[in-house]
């Protein structure tokens, strides 16, 4: 595998298709150990994404292993390959086929497509100096559930416009750092292990999962840990985007 070539799951498959569709186009590709036509097509897919240097990402989904997906999308047959765009299917084709009709299928979604622009994680701690970088750093990291290095570019961050945004993912990211450390303070009673359940989705891209363990808490104590979770639920609607389905479902029932 190579940044271009992922493996999902049930896990990560909002993340790693459904979102990020929306930056790029994501071809998954449905396949098993079993399948010899999946063994054709699979080195075919694989060698386009790396030829595409980032126009496209490949998905590769064991269809055995993630039978929820495989019967969400109808996968009655594989190899099966579909295409996402903004977090819809917007091309797919069933069974082995020749590389030059592959190439074609994945040309005509491709045609006009630049590829994300890659941010490097500065090293040893270190922040940008931009204050909008440093933003959308914070941001991917969280997204790959880096709480401990989101904190450290969202803390002291400088006055601009991007600080209001800072702010408010700034809880959500102290959160998973302490997740990260172990959660010292947290106790065996039910609503300490639906904090950490809570936690623990998020960096596995299950945000449906934090947020129903985030609800859970508030109906039975709304200051749970001094008032801690609407702060950190604003977080995540923040990173999520006002659009996001779960933040319109979540955010009229979790109010600071």
């Amino acid at each position: 595998m190579n940044q271009y070539v992922i493996e999902v799951n049930q896990g990560n498959f909002q993340r790693e298709v459904i979102r990020r569709s929306a930056q790029v186009p994501v071809v998954v590709d449905f396949w098993a150990p079993w399948c010899g036509p999946c063994r054709m097509i699979g080195p075919v897919l694989e060698r386009l994404a790396r030829e595409y240097n980032g126009r496209f990402i490949l998905a590769k989904l064991n269809s055995d292993q993630n039978p929820q997906l495989t019967a969400q999308f109808g996968i009655r047959g594989i190899p099966a390959v579909k295409l996402f765009k903004n977090g819809r299917v917007a091309d797919e084709f069933v069974g082995a086929q020749p590389e030059p009709m592959i190439r074609q299928f994945i040309q005509r979604h491709t045609a006009n497509v630049q590829p994300p622009k890659q941010t490097t994680p500065p090293q040893n701690g270190r922040v940008s100096s931009d204050p909008a970088v440093r933003l959308q750093l914070a941001r991917q990291l969280l997204q790959e559930g880096k709480g401990c290095q989101a904190q450290t570019q969202l803390q002291n961050f400088p006055a601009s416009p991007q600080r209001a945004k800072a702010n408010t993912l700034l809880p959500l990211a102290q959160f998973l750092c302490q997740a990260e450390r172990g959660f010292a303070n947290t106790g065996a009673n039910d609503l300490d292990i639906a904090y950490r359940q809570a936690a623990q989705a998020i960096q596995r891209g299950e945000h449906a999962t934090a947020l129903y363990n985030f609800l859970v808490i508030l109906n039975h104590d709304k200051q749970y840990r001094n008032g801690a979770i609407p702060p950190i639920a604003l977080g995540l609607f923040e990173l999520l985007g006002e659009n996001d389905p779960l933040t319109q479902a979540y955010r009229q029932h979790i109010q600071v």
